[in-house]
């Protein structure tokens, strides 16, 4: 089926495509506002699960199809039927819990649902665990459920032999997942049962620095008093030097507020050294070298989680690790660890997108892993869950040690790259992360470093490094922000602002995300944090003014989403939509800056959306947020901009005439054209309301029949506004695109004498 967007896509809808064909620019050239990567932000919409075929079996769970962005009228009259709803599935769909046959038939009924199927077992499998079924091998799996009370590990060990099933433990908060070891054949008969929705693999977690070997201006942020005074860091890692506060690394020495053995029990000692670096680099007060070798936020705090185990693996259960740096205080955590997983959105993405979601004010940083050599979709998770902020690292400038740290300007060859499996932009951001310089465990052999300073300091490369230098800049922004009267900020606010000021490498998207890590530049940007939240087709507008056209303007919108479903190929859920109307007139959309024109698609994928002019124009730009689809909602957002916040200010413009219509819309009479004489250039706008459950779109025309611009999405009303550039006769269609018929209202204003 074939979307309403690539739909809409197809259709010209602003005068922006009118100026470059004006200026006699083609529309491919390359253009100031362009990132490099051409990536597809906008994917088709279709159900976002895998319906691999299977013989029909009896269910009470189905998946309901709804006609497009979700309302919140429909959803409680669906549950007002008796139907129980579960997991919401891009796009416009819902797992449902049917018990009996004639609230189907009702469903069916309704005019906004058009589907109705049983959600086959076969569906709830991962493609990757699919071998296994029926077979006595073993694969280590996590087992979601419908009903997120419900204990699954009880589920499972009554759905199963005993014998079939090993070690089964339930995460903290999360009572309908149960993670454990079973069969092919006992996965069998864990996915026919009606409380199971999906069954996935569970990633082999390991350390981000493999290589064991002031360019983000944290120096400038902390000369500037800015040194994470107030902050509390969780780290999540192998340990902090001795593991005792008495004898610990001189650089920790009053900064520790818990040290938590989670992996060896009562041993919060570093065997291996990564640990104990990354503290460094986030708040080692460099009091073993005279203050020479700091870390970002000296003044911050630590909360060290010692996930190391005796045979060198890691214990990362996600809801604990954070649940517990949380209780203790922290509101941002380090995690430089993952799977290399070719960009899956595995069980740890989704528990860390589930605790964020539910603790917006927790920013969470975590390492892209380092295995970019091997091409691009090669970030792993956890770096791919929609809301943390997934770090890649950039070279260092330490020349004499060769090419991996001899251009601070380049992103390091092994970064992990994206794009994420199902298409989101990956890495979120850069910083620094070969050769650095940092705190050595007083523990860890020399072999473990790429290189050794001295018995207290040493260096070591990967995207780990990256991970907790940047942990320690957000440290320092949320200084800033709470020393500004910001009260508890978002994840989301930290997040807009770090990718709004960050620095761009004029590297391919794919390695740099939104850029390098400013954190001066970050305290200079303006910025919004939306914690009521907007609702489908709730709209929000602001006004920003740029005076100074020698930097590029970025406007980035950001929300902490709603975890995903593990039964869908698609991690978003509640889709916002960022555009911007530029001083002249033109219409941008968010991300679409990969080839102009940079109105023609909208993004549907991430849950971060961006603004980007390289050489902007002075004047007021026109910012409008959008709740497109919004079923997990209201949903909070955070704005942030290079720009100033500023209240529009009327633009001098011809006297309006304003004109009414009442009319009604037929399959058998599907469109109603109207004419208007404008008598001199100016703003002519457009708008249409209906009652009814369909689609209306709206098209301008000029005197020869050229399409100028249209107003084609599921907005109600529809409305477009234009710039004309000459007087003249202009043409509106009104044209029914979807329903049995529309009964609507049209205000048409232009200008007049």
């Amino acid at each position: 089926m074939l979307g309403l967007r690539s739909r809409w896509q197809a259709v010209i809808t602003s005068t922006v495509v009118l100026s470059l064909l004006s200026s006699g620019v083609p529309v491919w050239a390359k253009q100031d506002g362009e990132r490099r990567g051409h990536i597809q932000i906008e994917a088709r919409e279709e159900l976002s699960i895998d319906t691999a075929s299977a013989k029909p079996g009896r269910s009470e769970l189905m998946v309901i199809q709804l006609s497009g962005p979700v309302r919140q009228e429909w959803v409680d009259e669906i549950e007002g039927l008796g139907v129980t709803l579960g997991d919401y599935l891009p796009d416009y769909a819902y797992i449902g819990k049917l018990d009996r046959s004639q609230v189907k038939r009702k469903l069916e009924k309704l005019a906004y649902v058009t589907k109705v199927t049983p959600f086959q077992p076969v569906s709830k499998v991962a493609p990757a665990l699919r071998s296994t079924l029926g077979k006595k091998r073993d694969v280590e799996v996590a087992v979601i459920g419908f009903d997120r009370r419900v204990d699954m590990r009880r589920t499972v060990n009554s759905l199963t032999l005993r014998d079939d099933v090993e070690d089964m433990q339930t995460p903290d908060d999360s009572e309908h997942i149960s993670i454990g070891t079973m069969s092919g054949e006992a996965l069998e008969d864990v996915i026919a049962s009606d409380d199971v929705i999906a069954v996935v693999p569970v990633p082999a977690n390991r350390l981000r620095n493999e290589v064991a070997s002031g360019i983000i201006h944290a120096d400038e942020l902390s000369s500037s008093g800015y040194t994470g005074a107030g902050q509390l860091v969780g780290v999540a890692d192998t340990g902090l030097d001795t593991g005792d506060e008495a004898t610990v690394h001189p650089d920790f020495r009053g900064r520790i507020e818990r040290l938590h053995a989670v992996g060896r029990p009562g041993d919060t000692s570093d065997l291996s050294g990564h640990g104990t670096h990354i503290a460094g680099s986030i708040l080692g007060t460099g009091a073993a070298s005279d203050g020479k070798y700091r870390g970002m936020a000296p003044d911050a705090r630590l909360v060290m989680q010692a996930v190391e185990t005796e045979d060198g693996g890691l214990e990362t259960d996600v809801p604990t690790l954070l649940g517990q740096a949380y209780e203790d205080g922290a509101r941002i955590h380090s995690d430089s660890w993952g799977a290399d997983d070719e960009g899956a959105y595995s069980i740890t993405s989704y528990l860390f997108d589930k605790f964020l979601w539910e603790h917006p004010d927790m920013t969470a940083i975590v390492a892209a892993g380092n295995v970019g050599d091997t091409g691009y979709q090669s970030i792993g998770s956890p770096a791919t869950a929609k809301n943390v902020i997934a770090v890649g690292a950039s070279e260092s400038d330490r020349r004499r040690f060769g090419s991996q740290a001899d251009d601070p300007d380049e992103v390091w060859r092994y970064s992990s790259r994206g794009l994420t499996e199902d298409g989101r932009i990956k890495p979120d951001i850069v910083a620094p992360g070969t050769s650095i310089l940092s705190a050595r465990s007083a523990l860890a052999p020399g072999k473990n470093f790429d290189r050794i300073e001295n018995d207290r300091y040493a260096y070591m490369t990967g995207t780990s490094m990256s991970a907790g230098i940047l942990a320690g800049g957000v440290a320092q922004i949320r200084q800033f922000l709470e020393e500004r009267g910001e009260k508890s900020p978002s994840a989301a606010l930290v997040k807009a602002i770090l990718l709004s000021s960050a620095d761009d490498l004029a590297e391919d998207m794919r390695l740099q995300g939104y850029g390098r890590a400013n954190l001066v530049n970050a305290t200079k940007t303006s910025y919004k944090d939306v914690k009521e939240g907007i609702k489908t087709r709730e709209k929000a507008t602001y006004s920003v003014k740029v005076s100074d056209r020698s930097k590029p303007l970025a406007i980035t919108l950001a929300w902490t989403d709603y975890p995903a479903s593990l039964a869908a190929k698609r991690a978003l859920v509640n889709d916002l939509n960022l555009t911007v109307t530029t001083p002249k007139g033109e219409k941008l959309n968010g991300n679409d800056f990969f080839e102009a024109p940079y109105n023609d698609e909208v993004d549907n994928l991430n849950n971060v959306e961006q603004i980007w002019i390289k050489e902007p124009q002075k004047g007021t730009y026109t910012v409008t947020v959008q709740g497109y689809n919004i079923p997990k909602g209201p949903q909070p957002y955070a704005i942030a901009t290079t720009g100033e916040w500023t209240r529009s200010e009327p633009e001098e413009e011809s006297p309006s005439k304003v004109r009414e219509y009442n009319a009604t819309l037929t399959v058998k009479k599907p469109y109603q054209e109207y004419r208007v004489r404008a008598m001199k250039k100016g703003i002519l706008t457009v708008s249409a309301a209906w009652e009814e459950d369909a689609d209306v779109d709206v098209y301008l025309y000029d005197s020869r029949n050229n399409l100028l611009a249209s107003a084609a999405r599921e907005d109600n009303p529809e409305q477009l506004e234009i710039s004309l550039k000459k007087s003249g006769v202009y043409k509106i269609r009104v044209e029914l695109k979807k329903g049995k018929q529309a009964k609507y209202h049209l205000r048409i204003a232009y200008p007049g004498y």
